[in-house]
């Protein structure tokens, strides 16, 4: 008996020593989504786009599984080698859908799963799953080399660059759906919370001018564009060339709002500035039509209005969002510097080599850095003199009783209305240390304050009753009159007789 009784001890042991398993089967389904949904997704987009187009060009499908490969790398910014050409420059437009794709995804999953476990899981799955992806991808890429002359990229590149793409979504992803479960609130300042929105509106203003100028430059030189979309040779041509048009949009806008600030944008043999302007043999793609075909003009140093426009904003902003001009002033600069380094992040990707035509470039450092002074400088003077002209915030904000000078006497409605009947000459007695824990009232010397007692504790339990003494025979013959008492301010509960 006693031998049966250890076994079962040993095994009830043994069973309470076991550990929980690391993932449950729920988190493990989800892992697996965000890891590989979206290049699911992505995959399986691809593989149409280049049915159609091989389809439509009558064209074999051997090279299918190396097509799609190839645009696997093509989106995320890895530079390929076709056929001995290199390509570094790709569109930035389908880069940026997929970083807004992946970063809602993991938003919501991260809303779902908030500890922090779960949410460094979950960023690691989002890029881990591309990255096994993009292992596949390189071995597929080696096997259609012989078949469509690509060459399998570099990689270390491969693998940064896809890491990288998906890394930043994630981050944005997993801070915007777990900020108060990662603990960060309490380390971050109040006014650095504040100046998010008036950087995205300066960012905003940026993007938005580059856009119109773009636009604008487009509409004047509308004739070469139409040359160049008649070089398609057919509806199908015609077609792909606005498309890749349209892709490569995000592209020249950047190259634009470059320019806006000050800092220069190469094609090849080809550059435009506000100062000067070389020409050059270009790409046949109608969007390159914006360029310009003579030199710098005066009227071009109007694109500044764009930057101007934008930290004047930011300026403003801060200054009406932040509680102090100091705070204001911080702001406009973190802002600034923070669109700075996305300048230089955004120049560098929209730049790479383009074959025989040379590089495509943004002068990366000088954007960043042009972009941070005109926002820092002119957003400090915008937001000094929001500030100077009471836009701050501060003063509305605070409530009336912390405007008050230390001098003021602390007075509840009731001290008032006491101080109302005093005469005017006599002086308060004010206590400072106790000024904000009591009121103050201004007793003159010849007014008598009568003490008022505590009322018992008992008194909501006495009742209004007479004593009437029965033992005690009337002495009178005389009948006197009994006093009716109204019962109106008797309680509701009926009273019991006293003894």
């Amino acid at each position: 008996m006693s031998a049966l009784l250890n076994h079962e001890r040993r095994r009830t042991r043994h069973q309470t020593q076991q550990r929980p398993p690391l993932l449950t089967p729920v988190q493990s389904r989800m892992l697996v989504r965000v890891g590989f949904r979206v290049p699911a997704l992505l995959i399986a987009i691809l593989a149409s786009l280049v049915l159609v187009t091989l389809v439509s060009a009558n064209s074999e499908l051997t090279g299918t599984l190396g097509a799609i490969a190839g645009m696997w790398f093509a989106v995320h910014q890895v530079p390929l080698s076709i056929s001995g050409t290199a390509l570094g420059v790709f569109p930035l437009l389908p880069t940026i859908v997929l970083m807004v794709v992946v970063a809602r995804a993991v938003h919501r999953v991260s809303e779902e799963f908030p500890t922090r476990r779960e949410l460094g899981s979950i960023f690691a799955a989002a890029v881990l799953g591309p990255l096994l992806v993009t292992a596949v991808a390189l071995a597929v890429a080696t096997d259609a080399s012989a078949a469509i002359g690509l060459s399998s990229p570099n990689a270390f590149h491969a693998f940064a660059w896809v890491a990288a793409v998906h890394a930043i979504a994630a981050a944005i992803g997993v801070v915007m759906g777990g900020w108060h479960s990662l603990g960060l609130a309490p380390w971050v300042p109040t006014w650095v919370g504040e100046v998010v929105r008036p950087t995205m509106r300066a960012a905003m203003v940026l993007i938005a001018g580059g856009a119109a100028v773009s636009l604008a430059a487009m509409v004047a030189s509308w004739s070469t564009m139409e040359m160049l979309l008649d070089a398609g040779n057919g509806f199908v041509g015609v077609l792909g060339l606005t498309v890749l048009s349209i892709l490569y949009l995000p592209n020249v806008v950047l190259g634009t709002s470059a320019v806006s600030v000050g800092s220069a944008a190469h094609v090849g043999e080809a550059s435009v500035s506000l100062f000067h302007t070389a020409a050059g043999p270009l790409p046949p793609l109608p969007v390159l039509a914006v360029l310009p075909e003579g030199s710098a003009q005066t009227t071009w140093f109007l694109m500044l209005v764009v930057p101007i426009t934008a930290a004047v904003m930011l300026g403003r902003d801060c200054a009406r969002r932040t509680v102090d001009v100091h705070y204001a002033m911080s702001s406009v600069w973190l802002g600034a510097a923070a669109l700075g380094i996305l300048a230089t992040v955004g120049g560098f990707a929209a730049g790479g080599n383009l074959g025989t035509f040379g590089t495509v470039e943004i002068t990366a450092w000088s954007f960043g850095l042009l972009t941070f002074a005109w926002l820092a400088v002119v957003g400090s003077l915008a937001a000094a003199l929001t500030a100077w002209r009471g836009g701050s915030k501060h003063e509305d904000s605070l409530p009336e009783k912390t405007v008050r000078t230390s001098e003021q006497p602390v007075l509840t409605p009731r001290a008032r209305s006491v101080d109302a009947q005093q005469p005017a000459d006599t002086p308060p007695v004010v206590h400072e240390e106790h000024a904000l824990d009591a009121e103050v009232i201004d007793v003159p010397e010849a007014v008598d304050v009568p003490t008022i007692a505590p009322e018992p504790e008992a008194a909501a339990d006495v009742v209004e009753a007479e004593v009437v003494d029965l033992a005690a025979p009337p002495t009178s013959d005389v009948e006197e009159p009994v006093e009716v008492k109204s019962t109106e301010d008797l309680p509701v509960k009926p009273a019991e007789r006293s003894d």
